[in-house]
């Protein structure tokens, strides 16, 4: 899933978005964006959807003056069903009270291709500035459905990110608990627990991030790892 928070617990997809203004008159649209990434390993919250492959991403969104915005993300995945493409599709509001900001939305999985495999999750984040780090909480829910075996889930996750002094780098560190249909992925009966800290920057007109990932899970694409991220926004 595509994540607007820089250290998100899986990828630290770098898609910050440039913005393109829309004709007068287009649905009140205020800025389209658009954006594309490589991987070597698509992390999403901690585990790896890619087989500890590389990945191709992209996505695209559209943002409305009144706060609402609406878009789509995909990405190569390991294949699930008959399907090696995940799709994203989500709509959400963001906006600010004092000194923070909120997103809150709905976002829906899809595997074009798969059946009986798509699911949907409501979220919600705050962000906030404490001196120079910038600090997110999020929290995403997936209420029982019968795509996910008739359970839920609940994943949270605190994230923070701080510039490296004038270099021009910014340090990101974060950590995830997930507990219900997707936090057990060993079976051992207790719920995962994903920590990343990593590093990213610019450089020749893209963004970048190197990310050290590990869980607490013992199972093939949940062990510890580095993920190296070039992005593209436009």
């Amino acid at each position: 899933m595509k994540t607007t928070v820089l250290l998100a617990a899986s990828v630290l997809p770098l898609a910050m978005a440039a913005t393109a203004s829309l004709p007068a008159g287009t649905a009140q649209a205020q800025e389209v964006s658009a954006n594309v990434a490589m991987t070597t390993d698509y992390r999403f919250r901690g585990a790896s959807l890619s087989d500890e492959a590389i990945a191709i991403q992209g996505g695209f969104d559209v943002a409305f003056d009144s706060g609402f915005y609406a878009g789509t993300w995909g990405s190569s995945i390991e294949p699930v069903g008959n399907s090696e493409i995940e799709l994203d599709l989500y709509a959400g509001y963001g906006g600010t009270v004092g000194a923070l900001s909120y997103d809150v939305g709905v976002i829906g999985y899809f595997y074009p291709g798969a059946e009986d495999v798509a699911y949907a999750e409501v979220y919600g984040s705050l962000t906030g500035t404490i001196g120079l780090v910038e600090t997110t909480g999020t929290i995403a829910y997936a209420p029982e459905q019968d795509n996910l075996g008739d359970d839920d889930n609940l994943y949270l996750n605190l994230s923070g990110s701080a510039p490296m002094g004038e270099s021009g780098l910014s340090l990101m560190a974060g950590i995830g608990y997930e507990t219900g249909a997707f936090g057990d992925l060993d079976g051992d009966g207790d719920d995962k627990v994903d920590w990343t800290i990593g590093v990213g920057g610019s450089a020749y007109g893209v963004d970048w991030a190197l990310a050290y990932i590990d869980t607490s899970e013992d199972t093939d694409g949940s062990d510890e790892t580095a993920v190296f991220t070039i992005s593209k926004a436009f």
